[in-house]
């Protein structure tokens, strides 16, 4: 009997994992990455990639689509202010236009 071997390509990509996206929550005081809860730097980040706060840590790595702030402090004109490349959440492209 001939033991057989399975033939692995090695010039095939390796295969990707989906990508993750998540929402930049931003709060009165601080702002948080909502696919993992963490705090997250507010500005010049398109992902998740650290923990900000005393003891740094990576972040989860999520790239963040849209913003929103469960506050009512924090209003839509605030976030489109605060980063306007990012759609504030539950508002289609028309509706930011004006």
């Amino acid at each position: 009997m001939h033991q057989t071997e399975l033939l692995h390509r090695t010039d095939a990509p390796a295969p990707s994992a989906a990508e993750v996206t998540a929402t930049l929550l931003v709060d009165n005081f601080e702002s948080l990455c909502g696919n993992c809860q963490q705090p997250t730097l507010l500005h010049g980040v398109h992902r998740h990639t650290d923990v900000s706060g005393w003891h740094p840590k990576p972040g989860c790595g999520a790239r963040f689509v849209n913003i929103a702030s469960l506050s009512r402090a924090v209003t839509d004109a605030r976030l489109r202010e605060l980063r306007p490349d990012l759609p504030v959440r539950g508002q289609s492209e028309d509706d930011t236009a004006s």
